[in-house]
Protein backbone atom coordinates (compact mmCIF):
# COMPACT_ATOMS: atom_id res chain seq x y z
CA UNK A 1 0.00 0.00 0.00
CA UNK A 2 1.31 3.39 -1.18
CA UNK A 3 1.74 6.28 1.40
CA UNK A 4 -1.24 8.17 -0.62
CA UNK A 5 -3.47 5.36 0.24
CA UNK A 6 -2.32 4.96 3.73
CA UNK A 7 -2.64 9.02 3.96
CA UNK A 8 -6.05 8.73 2.93
CA UNK A 9 -7.46 5.95 5.02
CA UNK A 10 -6.23 8.22 7.81
CA UNK A 11 -8.29 11.34 6.95
CA UNK A 12 -11.41 8.42 6.71
CA UNK A 13 -10.51 7.40 10.51
CA UNK A 14 -10.52 10.80 11.94
CA UNK A 15 -13.94 11.44 10.34
CA UNK A 16 -15.23 8.57 11.52
CA UNK A 17 -16.06 7.17 8.07
CA UNK A 18 -16.66 3.42 7.40
CA UNK A 19 -14.39 2.07 5.53
CA UNK A 20 -15.84 -1.85 4.72
CA UNK A 21 -14.48 -1.84 1.37
CA UNK A 22 -11.30 -1.28 2.74
CA UNK A 23 -9.06 -4.61 3.38
CA UNK A 24 -6.31 -3.85 5.97
CA UNK A 25 -2.67 -5.73 6.21
CA UNK A 26 -0.56 -6.36 9.32
CA UNK A 27 1.52 -3.10 8.74
CA UNK A 28 -1.53 -0.89 7.57
CA UNK A 29 -2.71 -1.69 11.48
CA UNK A 30 0.67 -0.75 12.74
CA UNK A 31 1.29 1.80 10.82
CA UNK A 32 -2.36 3.44 12.70
CA UNK A 33 -1.62 2.19 15.76
CA UNK A 34 2.13 3.85 16.16
CA UNK A 35 0.21 7.26 14.98
CA UNK A 36 -3.14 7.10 17.10
CA UNK A 37 -2.36 4.91 20.12
CA UNK A 38 -3.00 7.05 23.15
CA UNK A 39 -0.29 5.01 25.24
CA UNK A 40 2.25 5.58 22.27
CA UNK A 41 1.38 9.25 22.50
CA UNK A 42 1.33 9.73 26.37
CA UNK A 43 5.23 8.11 25.86
CA UNK A 44 6.30 10.36 23.50
CA UNK A 45 4.82 13.40 25.43
CA UNK A 46 7.28 11.98 28.29
CA UNK A 47 10.40 12.98 26.16
CA UNK A 48 9.28 16.02 25.47
CA UNK A 49 8.67 16.96 29.19
CA UNK A 50 12.32 15.44 30.46
CA UNK A 51 13.90 17.01 27.56
CA UNK A 52 12.01 20.30 29.16
CA UNK A 53 13.41 19.63 32.29
CA UNK A 54 17.17 18.75 30.96
CA UNK A 55 17.05 22.41 30.21
CA UNK A 56 15.69 23.77 33.10
CA UNK A 57 19.10 21.77 34.43
CA UNK A 58 21.38 23.33 32.53
CA UNK A 59 19.98 26.86 33.15
CA UNK A 60 20.68 26.28 37.00
CA UNK A 61 24.53 26.38 35.88
CA UNK A 62 24.65 29.66 34.54
CA UNK A 63 24.31 33.23 35.98
CA UNK A 64 20.99 34.72 36.72
CA UNK A 65 20.02 38.22 36.79
CA UNK A 66 17.31 39.73 38.59
CA UNK A 67 15.59 43.78 38.35
CA UNK A 68 14.89 44.79 41.58
CA UNK A 69 13.05 47.73 41.82
CA UNK A 70 10.15 49.28 44.67
CA UNK A 71 9.74 52.10 47.10
CA UNK A 72 12.03 51.58 50.35
CA UNK A 73 11.19 53.26 53.97
CA UNK A 74 13.66 53.58 56.52
CA UNK A 75 13.54 54.71 60.41
CA UNK A 76 15.90 55.60 62.76
CA UNK A 77 15.94 58.34 65.40
CA UNK A 78 12.35 59.02 65.08
CA UNK A 79 13.06 60.11 61.74
CA UNK A 80 11.26 58.17 58.75
CA UNK A 81 13.09 58.38 55.26
CA UNK A 82 11.54 56.89 52.22
CA UNK A 83 13.29 56.45 48.82
CA UNK A 84 12.98 54.26 45.45
CA UNK A 85 15.61 51.02 45.09
CA UNK A 86 16.16 49.77 41.55
CA UNK A 87 19.11 47.27 40.82
CA UNK A 88 20.11 44.81 38.76
CA UNK A 89 21.00 42.19 40.84
CA UNK A 90 23.29 39.20 39.90
CA UNK A 91 23.71 35.25 41.45
CA UNK A 92 26.20 32.59 40.15
CA UNK A 93 26.30 29.35 41.84
CA UNK A 94 30.27 28.98 41.11
CA UNK A 95 30.78 25.76 43.18
CA UNK A 96 27.99 23.20 44.76
CA UNK A 97 30.35 20.10 44.60
CA UNK A 98 29.59 19.47 41.04
CA UNK A 99 26.07 18.87 42.56
CA UNK A 100 24.55 21.39 39.63
CA UNK A 101 26.52 19.35 36.60
CA UNK A 102 25.54 15.60 38.21
CA UNK A 103 21.50 16.73 38.08
CA UNK A 104 22.24 17.68 34.62
CA UNK A 105 24.16 14.42 34.16
CA UNK A 106 21.14 12.40 35.92
CA UNK A 107 18.17 15.12 34.60
CA UNK A 108 20.14 13.50 30.37
CA UNK A 109 19.99 10.09 31.81
CA UNK A 110 16.24 10.61 32.45
CA UNK A 111 16.01 11.67 29.04
CA UNK A 112 17.72 8.57 27.79
CA UNK A 113 15.00 6.52 29.71
CA UNK A 114 12.22 8.46 28.67
CA UNK A 115 13.48 8.00 24.98
CA UNK A 116 13.74 4.50 25.70
CA UNK A 117 10.62 3.45 27.71
CA UNK A 118 9.10 4.87 24.37
CA UNK A 119 10.95 2.93 21.85
CA UNK A 120 9.78 -0.46 24.39
CA UNK A 121 6.25 1.08 24.26
CA UNK A 122 6.12 1.39 20.87
CA UNK A 123 7.88 -2.01 20.43
CA UNK A 124 5.64 -3.78 22.30
CA UNK A 125 2.20 -1.86 20.72
CA UNK A 126 3.80 -3.56 17.29
CA UNK A 127 4.12 -7.27 18.47
CA UNK A 128 0.67 -6.48 20.30
CA UNK A 129 -0.86 -5.76 16.76
CA UNK A 130 1.18 -8.98 15.09
CA UNK A 131 -0.34 -10.97 17.96
CA UNK A 132 -4.66 -10.01 17.37
CA UNK A 133 -3.47 -9.20 13.67
CA UNK A 134 -2.75 -13.54 13.25
CA UNK A 135 -5.34 -14.23 15.71
CA UNK A 136 -7.92 -12.55 13.91
CA UNK A 137 -6.48 -14.33 10.22
CA UNK A 138 -6.59 -18.08 12.56
CA UNK A 139 -9.56 -17.53 13.67
CA UNK A 140 -10.97 -16.39 10.53
CA UNK A 141 -9.92 -20.09 9.07
CA UNK A 142 -10.86 -21.56 12.10
CA UNK A 143 -14.63 -20.72 11.02
CA UNK A 144 -14.15 -21.84 6.84
CA UNK A 145 -12.48 -24.77 8.45
CA UNK A 146 -15.89 -25.13 10.66
CA UNK A 147 -18.30 -24.41 7.45
CA UNK A 148 -16.74 -26.17 5.15
CA UNK A 149 -17.42 -29.40 7.71
CA UNK A 150 -20.37 -28.16 8.33
CA UNK A 151 -21.28 -28.39 4.20
CA UNK A 152 -19.99 -31.89 4.42
CA UNK A 153 -22.14 -33.10 7.74
CA UNK A 154 -25.26 -31.73 6.13
CA UNK A 155 -24.67 -33.56 3.03
CA UNK A 156 -23.71 -36.72 4.54
CA UNK A 157 -27.16 -36.02 6.44
CA UNK A 158 -28.53 -36.29 2.84
CA UNK A 159 -26.85 -39.28 2.05
CA UNK A 160 -28.40 -41.45 5.46
CA UNK A 161 -31.76 -40.19 4.78
CA UNK A 162 -31.51 -41.72 0.95
CA UNK A 163 -30.32 -45.00 2.98
CA UNK A 164 -33.39 -44.97 5.78
CA UNK A 165 -35.58 -44.67 2.60
CA UNK A 166 -34.44 -48.38 1.38
CA UNK A 167 -33.71 -49.84 4.65
CA UNK A 168 -30.17 -49.59 4.84
CA UNK A 169 -29.89 -47.14 7.96
CA UNK A 170 -31.70 -46.04 11.04
CA UNK A 171 -33.22 -42.95 12.57
CA UNK A 172 -30.46 -42.86 15.10
CA UNK A 173 -28.06 -42.53 12.15
CA UNK A 174 -29.71 -39.61 11.19
CA UNK A 175 -30.06 -38.12 14.52
CA UNK A 176 -26.13 -39.03 14.69
CA UNK A 177 -25.18 -36.71 11.86
CA UNK A 178 -28.25 -33.52 13.26
CA UNK A 179 -25.82 -33.89 16.50
CA UNK A 180 -22.83 -33.45 14.83
CA UNK A 181 -24.83 -30.51 12.42
CA UNK A 182 -25.77 -28.74 15.92
CA UNK A 183 -22.39 -28.67 17.43
CA UNK A 184 -20.44 -27.50 14.15
CA UNK A 185 -23.16 -24.79 14.31
CA UNK A 186 -23.00 -24.04 18.00
CA UNK A 187 -18.87 -24.13 17.91
CA UNK A 188 -19.44 -22.04 14.45
CA UNK A 189 -21.57 -19.08 16.54
CA UNK A 190 -19.21 -18.83 19.16
CA UNK A 191 -16.33 -18.47 16.86
CA UNK A 192 -17.82 -15.87 14.86
CA UNK A 193 -18.16 -13.79 18.70
CA UNK A 194 -14.72 -14.37 19.22
CA UNK A 195 -13.75 -12.96 15.89
CA UNK A 196 -15.34 -10.01 16.01
CA UNK A 197 -13.98 -9.48 20.25
CA UNK A 198 -10.30 -9.76 18.33
CA UNK A 199 -10.83 -7.31 15.93
CA UNK A 200 -12.29 -4.94 19.02
CA UNK A 201 -9.22 -5.45 20.50
CA UNK A 202 -6.81 -4.13 16.65
CA UNK A 203 -9.40 -1.30 17.35
CA UNK A 204 -8.92 -0.84 21.14
CA UNK A 205 -4.49 -0.68 20.19
CA UNK A 206 -5.03 1.30 17.00
CA UNK A 207 -7.07 4.51 18.38
CA UNK A 208 -10.32 6.40 18.73
CA UNK A 209 -12.96 7.47 16.10
CA UNK A 210 -12.65 3.76 14.09
CA UNK A 211 -15.03 2.63 12.44
CA UNK A 212 -15.30 -1.56 12.90
CA UNK A 213 -16.03 -2.18 9.23
CA UNK A 214 -12.67 -3.18 8.34
CA UNK A 215 -10.77 -6.32 7.35
CA UNK A 216 -7.56 -7.85 8.30
CA UNK A 217 -6.36 -9.15 5.53
CA UNK A 218 -3.27 -11.45 4.85
CA UNK A 219 -2.11 -15.32 5.08
CA UNK A 220 -0.74 -17.16 8.48
CA UNK A 221 2.85 -17.32 7.41
CA UNK A 222 5.07 -20.56 7.88
CA UNK A 223 8.47 -19.26 9.11
CA UNK A 224 11.78 -20.14 10.48
CA UNK A 225 13.82 -18.88 12.85
CA UNK A 226 17.46 -17.70 11.47
CA UNK A 227 19.45 -17.45 13.80
CA UNK A 228 20.41 -19.93 17.49
CA UNK A 229 19.73 -18.89 20.86
CA UNK A 230 22.98 -18.26 21.50
CA UNK A 231 23.10 -15.84 18.63
CA UNK A 232 19.88 -14.20 20.13
CA UNK A 233 21.31 -13.87 23.64
CA UNK A 234 24.83 -12.52 22.45
CA UNK A 235 22.47 -9.66 21.10
CA UNK A 236 20.75 -8.58 24.75
CA UNK A 237 23.08 -6.19 26.16
CA UNK A 238 23.61 -4.25 23.18
CA UNK A 239 19.77 -4.34 21.95
CA UNK A 240 17.32 -5.05 24.39
CA UNK A 241 14.81 -2.35 25.01
CA UNK A 242 14.33 -4.29 28.48
CA UNK A 243 17.35 -4.17 29.58
CA UNK A 244 18.18 -0.67 28.45
CA UNK A 245 16.16 0.62 31.01
CA UNK A 246 17.65 -0.84 33.48
CA UNK A 247 20.67 -0.10 32.67
CA UNK A 248 20.05 2.94 32.77
CA UNK A 249 18.60 2.96 35.86
CA UNK A 250 21.52 1.65 37.09
CA UNK A 251 23.84 4.24 35.55
CA UNK A 252 21.49 6.72 36.89
CA UNK A 253 21.47 5.32 40.62
CA UNK A 254 25.68 5.37 40.71
CA UNK A 255 25.36 9.14 39.66
CA UNK A 256 22.79 9.50 42.43
CA UNK A 257 25.59 8.14 45.09
CA UNK A 258 28.11 10.31 43.84
CA UNK A 259 25.96 13.41 44.10
CA UNK A 260 25.06 12.10 47.91
CA UNK A 261 29.07 11.73 48.98
CA UNK A 262 29.15 15.52 47.12
CA UNK A 263 27.12 16.63 49.47
CA UNK A 264 29.87 17.22 52.40
CA UNK A 265 31.74 19.77 49.77
CA UNK A 266 30.71 23.50 50.37
CA UNK A 267 29.36 25.74 48.02
CA UNK A 268 30.34 29.14 46.95
CA UNK A 269 28.38 31.31 45.33
CA UNK A 270 28.80 34.84 43.50
CA UNK A 271 26.69 37.75 44.31
CA UNK A 272 26.22 41.10 42.43
CA UNK A 273 24.18 44.53 42.67
CA UNK A 274 24.35 47.41 40.83
CA UNK A 275 22.14 50.67 40.76
CA UNK A 276 20.59 52.53 43.24
CA UNK A 277 20.74 50.59 46.49
CA UNK A 278 19.24 51.43 50.10
CA UNK A 279 20.84 53.83 51.84
CA UNK A 280 22.13 51.95 53.99
CA UNK A 281 24.63 50.13 51.87
CA UNK A 282 25.27 53.58 49.52
CA UNK A 283 25.19 56.92 49.98
CA UNK A 284 25.18 57.64 46.46
CA UNK A 285 24.25 56.49 42.98
CA UNK A 286 24.95 54.10 40.95
CA UNK A 287 26.44 52.02 43.84
CA UNK A 288 27.92 48.23 43.78
CA UNK A 289 27.99 45.58 46.02
CA UNK A 290 29.12 42.20 45.82
CA UNK A 291 30.07 39.16 47.98
CA UNK A 292 31.66 36.05 47.46
CA UNK A 293 29.63 33.53 49.38
CA UNK A 294 31.10 30.20 50.71
CA UNK A 295 28.93 27.66 53.07
CA UNK A 296 30.07 24.46 54.14
CA UNK A 297 27.40 22.42 56.22
CA UNK A 298 30.22 20.19 58.25
CA UNK A 299 27.37 18.94 60.38
CA UNK A 300 23.97 18.39 59.69
CA UNK A 301 22.93 15.92 62.40
CA UNK A 302 23.85 12.77 60.30
CA UNK A 303 21.48 13.55 57.76
CA UNK A 304 24.50 13.44 54.82
CA UNK A 305 25.37 10.63 56.22
CA UNK A 306 21.88 8.80 56.38
CA UNK A 307 21.43 10.57 52.80
CA UNK A 308 24.71 8.96 51.11
CA UNK A 309 23.87 5.09 52.69
CA UNK A 310 20.17 5.45 51.08
CA UNK A 311 21.84 6.10 47.42
CA UNK A 312 24.10 3.28 48.35
CA UNK A 313 21.59 1.08 48.95
CA UNK A 314 19.03 2.04 46.40
CA UNK A 315 22.65 2.09 43.89
CA UNK A 316 22.93 -1.69 45.16
CA UNK A 317 19.19 -2.63 44.73
CA UNK A 318 19.31 -1.34 41.30
CA UNK A 319 22.60 -3.43 40.45
CA UNK A 320 21.12 -6.86 41.99
CA UNK A 321 17.45 -6.04 40.22
CA UNK A 322 19.10 -6.20 36.43
CA UNK A 323 21.08 -8.71 37.07
CA UNK A 324 18.21 -10.58 38.15
CA UNK A 325 16.35 -9.32 34.94
CA UNK A 326 18.96 -10.54 32.81
CA UNK A 327 18.85 -13.79 34.32
CA UNK A 328 14.76 -13.63 33.64
CA UNK A 329 15.20 -12.87 30.44
CA UNK A 330 17.58 -15.14 28.88
CA UNK A 331 15.46 -17.92 31.18
CA UNK A 332 12.45 -16.48 29.46
CA UNK A 333 14.07 -16.67 25.84
CA UNK A 334 15.25 -20.53 26.54
CA UNK A 335 12.06 -21.72 26.89
CA UNK A 336 10.41 -19.53 24.21
CA UNK A 337 13.02 -20.63 21.72
CA UNK A 338 12.98 -24.31 22.54
CA UNK A 339 9.16 -24.43 22.11
CA UNK A 340 9.54 -22.76 19.14
CA UNK A 341 11.87 -24.83 17.52
CA UNK A 342 9.42 -27.59 18.77
CA UNK A 343 6.72 -26.13 17.02
CA UNK A 344 8.66 -25.63 13.48
CA UNK A 345 9.52 -29.35 13.41
CA UNK A 346 5.98 -29.75 14.11
CA UNK A 347 4.14 -27.75 11.59
CA UNK A 348 6.04 -30.07 8.68
CA UNK A 349 4.40 -33.02 10.04
CA UNK A 350 0.79 -31.63 10.31
CA UNK A 351 0.80 -30.39 6.77
CA UNK A 352 1.61 -34.00 5.79
CA UNK A 353 -1.32 -35.14 8.10
CA UNK A 354 -3.47 -32.67 6.57
CA UNK A 355 -2.71 -34.30 2.86
CA UNK A 356 -3.43 -37.82 4.36
CA UNK A 357 -6.61 -36.93 6.26
CA UNK A 358 -8.13 -35.63 2.62
CA UNK A 359 -7.38 -38.31 0.98
CA UNK A 360 -8.09 -40.64 4.19
CA UNK A 361 -12.14 -39.04 3.48
CA UNK A 362 -11.94 -39.36 0.02
CA UNK A 363 -11.05 -42.87 0.36
CA UNK A 364 -13.98 -43.61 2.62
CA UNK A 365 -16.59 -41.60 0.72
CA UNK A 366 -15.88 -43.61 -1.99
CA UNK A 367 -16.14 -46.65 -0.01
CA UNK A 368 -19.27 -45.62 1.72
CA UNK A 369 -20.85 -44.92 -2.34
CA UNK A 370 -19.82 -48.72 -3.03
CA UNK A 371 -21.59 -49.99 0.38
CA UNK A 372 -18.21 -51.13 2.10
CA UNK A 373 -18.05 -48.11 4.76
CA UNK A 374 -21.26 -46.81 6.89
CA UNK A 375 -22.49 -43.20 8.17
CA UNK A 376 -20.18 -44.17 11.32
CA UNK A 377 -17.03 -43.91 9.00
CA UNK A 378 -18.00 -41.07 7.34
CA UNK A 379 -18.64 -39.17 10.10
CA UNK A 380 -15.07 -39.97 11.46
CA UNK A 381 -13.48 -39.31 8.26
CA UNK A 382 -14.81 -35.75 8.64
CA UNK A 383 -13.94 -35.47 11.94
CA UNK A 384 -10.09 -36.28 11.24
CA UNK A 385 -10.42 -33.97 8.22
CA UNK A 386 -11.60 -30.96 9.91
CA UNK A 387 -8.95 -31.63 13.43
CA UNK A 388 -5.93 -31.85 11.02
CA UNK A 389 -7.04 -28.41 8.92
CA UNK A 390 -7.31 -27.35 12.56
CA UNK A 391 -4.46 -28.00 13.87
CA UNK A 392 -2.18 -27.07 10.61
CA UNK A 393 -3.64 -23.42 11.60
CA UNK A 394 -3.35 -23.63 15.03
CA UNK A 395 0.58 -24.67 14.99
CA UNK A 396 1.41 -21.83 12.82
CA UNK A 397 -0.53 -19.30 14.88
CA UNK A 398 1.48 -21.14 17.70
CA UNK A 399 4.82 -20.39 16.24
CA UNK A 400 3.86 -16.94 15.95
CA UNK A 401 2.90 -16.11 18.96
CA UNK A 402 5.44 -17.87 20.87
CA UNK A 403 7.61 -16.02 18.61
CA UNK A 404 6.35 -13.18 19.98
CA UNK A 405 6.56 -14.01 23.24
CA UNK A 406 10.25 -14.18 22.66
CA UNK A 407 10.84 -10.95 21.23
CA UNK A 408 9.32 -9.68 24.26
CA UNK A 409 10.95 -11.36 26.54
CA UNK A 410 14.55 -10.45 24.36
CA UNK A 411 13.03 -7.33 23.49
CA UNK A 412 13.88 -7.22 20.07
CA UNK A 413 13.03 -8.05 16.81
CA UNK A 414 13.90 -11.44 15.72
CA UNK A 415 14.42 -12.83 11.70
CA UNK A 416 12.52 -15.10 10.49
CA UNK A 417 12.43 -16.32 6.75
CA UNK A 418 8.93 -17.99 5.15
CA UNK A 419 9.31 -21.80 4.48
CA UNK A 420 7.28 -22.28 1.46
Amino acid sequence: MNRTLVFFLITLSYNNLAWSEYKLSLEDIKKFALANNFGAKATEAEVQEIKAQTSQKRSETLPQLSLVTGPGLRSQDNKTESNTVGYVEGRWNIYRGSQDRIDFEVSELNEKIAETKNGKVQFELELDVEGLFYKYLYKDIQIMNLQHSLELTQKHKQFIKMRKISGMASEADIMEFELRESFLKSELSSLVQEKEEVKLGLLRLMGPNLDTQFEPFGDIPHTHLEKSLTQFLAQINSTSSNLKVDALAVAKGALELKKARYTWFPRIDLEMKYGKLSQEIAQSYPAVEGSLLLKWEFFSGMKTAGFIAENMAKSSRLNFEFQQKLLHTMTEAEINYTKLSSIQERIHGEDGNELRAQKYYTSVLSDYRRGVKNGADLKVAEELLLMAKNRRAELRFQFIDTKIRLEKALGLFIETTVHR
